[in-house]
């Protein structure tokens, strides 16, 4: 005991080191372990404390890295992007050529151009909308109606009754059809202005609904 004593004191240097390192080690070791049990913020906080200790620590980097990884996916995945690009640049700054950092970095920009399309355009998105809107209240009333010529049938047996229904029903699928056709059009606008995205085609060409500069 007092020959290391004697040695850590003729060589203060080393035991300072060798004891920084030591605790290195134990603060990535919990928080690897934090992570095992997906403690997230315990596990930034002890990386975080083993890099104060040893900034070109690659351990502690790389557990930072990724734990910013997966702040910025569960940004992404309840919607907030502007979140998801920091966290995501954190990511990058301590480990700027991982891959799934970089492949995430690659999806939260499109997230952002896409979002920065549909803002710029709104107003055109949300008059179409507002229209298909529209569309599906008249198709409410017109269900309405036929329920009611079903119900007169009911009372009096007459089959004008059934023949008015049919066209009712008949007028409703072909407005259905056109519902369907502006929803594909919308669709396929908003698509078109975000890259990574494939632009599907509608099978009606519906008029009225603007383009994206």
């Amino acid at each position: 005991m007092l020959a290391a004593l004697a040695v850590c004191t003729l060589g203060l240097g080393g035991c300072s080191s060798l004891f920084s390192d030591r605790i290195v080690d134990l603060r990535n070791a919990q928080a690897d372990a934090a992570l095992q049990t997906n403690n997230i913020v315990e596990a930034e906080k002890e990386y975080a404390l083993a890099l104060a200790l040893a900034p070109n620590n690659d351990h502690a980097r790389n557990g930072l890295a990724h734990v910013a990884y997966l702040h910025a996916q569960a940004d992404i995945e309840a919607g907030n992007i502007d979140e998801a690009q920091i966290e995501i640049n954190k990511a990058l700054k301590y480990a700027p050529k991982d891959s799934a950092a970089l492949d995430l970095a690659s999806v939260i920009d499109q997230a952002r151009i896409r979002r920065d399309v549909v803002v710029a355009n709104f107003p055109a998105y949300k008059a179409s909308s507002d229209v298909i809107r529209e569309m599906l209240k008249a198709n409410a009333l017109s269900n309405k109606s036929i329920d009611q010529q079903l119900h007169q049938f009911n009372t009096d047996y007459d089959a004008a009754h059934l023949r008015k229904a049919i066209a009712l029903s008949t007028d409703l699928q072909d407005e259905d059809q056109r519902v369907t056709a502006r929803l594909g059009a919308l669709r396929a606008q908003i698509e078109a202005g975000a890259p990574g995205e494939t632009r599907v085609q509608s099978t009606e060409e519906v008029p009225g609904l603007l383009p994206i500069p």
